[in-house]
């Protein structure tokens, strides 16, 4: 059980790393940001809606991701 113990140790550390560690997101004008929560070892999982509306939209990126059209920008630190 030794060689299990220390592979869930590193994903529990890695996934304790990316939710201690967000990117910085710059939005674009118009949009509210809802939420930012970390999914699995390298992504992240964004909510947001444009302001006035009450449905919202989601997306997903990953430490790769720097900026996406539109305006948006992911600083990683």
């Amino acid at each position: 059980m030794g060689v299990l113990d220390l592979i869930a140790a590193g994903y529990l550390a890695k996934r304790a790393h990316n939710i201690a560690n967000k990117p910085n997101v710059t939005v674009p004008d118009g949009i509210e940001l809802l939420s930012l929560k970390a999914k699995g070892m390298n992504e992240y999982v964004i909510k947001y809606r444009k302001k006035g509306s009450s449905t919202w939209t989601q997306m997903t990126i990953s430490r790769n991701t720097r900026s996406m059209s539109g305006g948006w920008e992911f600083h990683w630190g």
